[in-house]
């Protein structure tokens, strides 16, 4: 008994083929795209000579879906529209917000890579050069100054040696002038005396 249910089932199912399962209007099918709709008006016409002879409830059937397809993609496009639209106005904003960003970035990015220096915005290559040759001349005057000052201590004491020379003679000469002096008043006195 349940072999013949099988076969009857399996008959069943060979037998029911879709496109013969409708026998309506084929443009009454709302799942079946436009042109299988099409087609299988045209399966069912009649001929006449050399025309086609479809049924008017078919065509207007037929129109009416192709009218609904067309509202729904106009439709369609009018909301891509609006959304290419509404995408385009957040890209420009978005562009925007990018060239501020950029601005901020170059002008921090100069920022960085400058220096400000007695006011003026310098290049830190710039400031480099700058530091260094002050850092240069610092100790080239330094060294200048390092030279003079020896130069000084050793002609002051030059100098100071010289002093101590001519004192020390001035003192041998006025010792000596003293003792001239001392010889000549006794000499002086002894005249002096002879004489008196």
């Amino acid at each position: 008994m349940n072999f013949f249910r099988l076969l009857a089932l399996f008959a069943l199912l060979f037998l029911a083929r879709p496109g013969f399962a409708q026998l309506g209007n084929p443009a009454r099918a709302d799942t079946a795209s436009l042109r299988v709709q099409y087609d299988g008006m045209l399966e069912v016409s009649n001929r006449f000579q050399t025309f086609k002879v479809v049924r008017q409830n078919f065509l207007d059937a037929f129109i009416r879906n192709v009218i609904d397809s067309i509202a729904v993609y106009t439709n369609e496009i009018g909301q891509l529209k609006d959304s290419i639209s509404s995408q385009a106005s957040k890209i420009d904003e978005q562009a925007a917000a990018i060239g501020a960003r950029d601005g901020r970035i170059n002008s921090l990015a100069g920022d960085r890579d400058s220096i400000s220096l007695l006011g003026t915005q310098l290049s830190k290559t710039a400031y480099n050069v700058v530091m260094w040759l002050a850092i240069l001349l610092l100790l080239a005057a330094l060294l200048f100054a390092i030279v003079r000052m020896r130069l000084a201590v050793s002609s002051s004491r030059e100098a100071r040696q010289a002093n101590e020379k001519i004192s020390a003679e001035l003192e041998a000469s006025r010792k000596s002038r003293l003792k001239v002096e001392q010889d000549l008043r006794r000499q002086l006195q002894d005249e002096r005396n002879k004489q008196s």
